[in-house]
């Protein structure tokens, strides 16, 4: 039923999906920005659920936000907000970029993937990520479970210096991260670092450069199926 709906709101409202890359042009197109955003993205189902938590006195993480989100991070001194939504081709994208633009905030990407162990060059590249972020900084994905806690963890081991075992908390059930599922492919680069070097006197970042290998770890993982399920059809997981 779902799948129906958001084929048909597609084709009568949003033939053109390539204006959400960017803020809206006009009245028109911030409704179709709305459309999408509520009833495509299923925003709706995030209204009253913003799955947000403090990383630390310079960082924030949480699902996709509203422009009412964009409000509240600007009343709290946030500077940054940071996307690790590969595609920008959504009404919340548009939305975001308007309301950081109304507000003065930088609108920067680090795009990840939910279901894909993340490349060497992604995990390589997050210590200039981070130290080039005007501060305090707010992560999202969509339901900030899967990619917004990979790129909180990063944040931690990398701009914090927190060790993986605590920083990879962040892929947790407390924010719906199921790790039974082909998100938890995410668990497992942790999970491969630990096996090597379980008491983390190499750096994660310099076992990622000498070793990492994110083809071998997604072979190797295995999703249960009523998991998958779970995370994929039912919760509609990017």
């Amino acid at each position: 039923m779902f799948r129906r709906l958001r084929r048909a709101l597609r084709n009568r409202f949003l033939p053109d999906r390539a204006q959400f890359a960017r803020p809206p042009a006009d009245a028109r197109a911030r409704r179709a920005a709305w459309i999408d955003f509520l009833f495509v993205d299923f925003a709706l189902l995030r209204l009253f659920w913003k799955n947000r938590a403090r990383l630390s006195p310079r960082a924030w993480r949480m699902n996709q936000p509203f422009p009412s989100d964009i409000a509240w991070a600007r009343r709290r001194g946030i500077r940054t907000i940071v996307t690790a939504r590969h595609d920008p081709h959504h009404g919340g994208n548009a939305l975001v970029a308007e309301a950081c633009r109304r507000h003065d905030l930088a609108y920067v990407t680090f795009p990840l993937f939910s279901r894909a162990a993340p490349s060497r060059e992604s995990l390589l590249a997050a210590p200039d990520f981070f130290a080039g972020l005007a501060y305090p900084a707010l992560f999202h994905c969509k339901s900030g479970a899967d990619r917004a806690g990979l790129l909180a963890a990063l944040y931690l081991i990398v701009a914090e210096g927190v060790p993986v075992r605590l920083a990879r908390r962040q892929l947790g059930l407390r924010f719906l991260h199921i790790r039974q599922s082909r998100t938890g492919v995410l668990d497992a680069v942790f999970d491969a670092y630990l096996a090597a070097h379980p008491d983390e006197a190499t750096p994660f970042l310099d076992w990622v450069r000498a070793d990492y290998d994110p083809a071998a770890i997604a072979r190797a993982h295995r999703a249960g199926r009523l998991a998958d399920l779970l995370d994929r059809v039912i919760l509609r997981r990017e």
